[in-house]
């Protein structure tokens, strides 16, 4: 199976120099290391807003790609937003969805509700995606990124993520402390980002 470090260092491969990234969750404690750029916004603590962040930026930026590296609790909490962004009609939009069952993969490893059970792809094509993508393997993820990245969009790539097996939260087994910037980081990627946009240096 997918793992999401897998995902997302295929992703940062194929990844174009002048994409944003909008990445929330494990996705983005990953993504960021691995393709560093003032174009990377996370969306924490806005949890479940990466989709409509992402479509926002999309829109206001439409030659430029963007790619969303969502997860499917956050998705789950902003189901709403598939429609929204089926109806917008960004060509320029690419969702991940790591569907890997639970919240906080590594740690909290919370299930998330019908873990293993619902169809992110079947969903995005009810929304009405341009297209949809569906990998559980890193060779198949690699195989696709080219007609993910260049074929119609707005384009939904479920990713089937293989189960982490981390022992999850509890009196026993704390969760790490949140780093300092936790709720302030977000600001200061929107100022990077705003500043590389306008070709000037913060």
């Amino acid at each position: 199976m997918l793992t999401s470090a897998q995902a997302v260092n295929i992703i940062a491969e194929f990844r174009d120099s002048d994409a944003i990234s909008v990445s929330t969750m494990t996705s983005m404690k990953l993504f960021h290391p691995a393709s560093p750029s003032p174009l990377n916004v996370s969306s924490v603590p806005m949890m479940g807003a990466a989709s409509a962040l992402g479509l926002g930026l999309a829109l206001a930026q439409p030659t430029r790609t963007v790619l969303v590296l969502d997860g499917d609790g956050s998705l789950l909490m902003q189901l709403g937003s598939l429609a929204t962004v089926a109806n917008a009609a960004p060509t320029n939009f690419v969702h991940f969805v790591f569907d890997n069952g639970v919240w906080f993969e590594g740690g909290g490893n919370l299930k998330v509700p019908a873990a293993g059970r619902t169809d992110f792809g079947a969903l995005a094509v009810a929304a009405g995606y341009a297209a949809t993508y569906t990998v559980d393997t890193k060779e198949g993820l690699r195989a696709q990124m080219p007609s993910i990245l260049t074929g119609p969009a707005p384009a939904f790539v479920h990713l089937r993520i293989e189960p982490d097996t981390s022992a999850p939260w509890s009196a026993q087994n704390s969760p790490p402390p949140f780093p300092d910037n936790q709720y302030t980081r977000m600001g200061e990627e929107v100022r990077r980002l705003q500043a590389a946009l306008a070709g000037t240096s913060t």
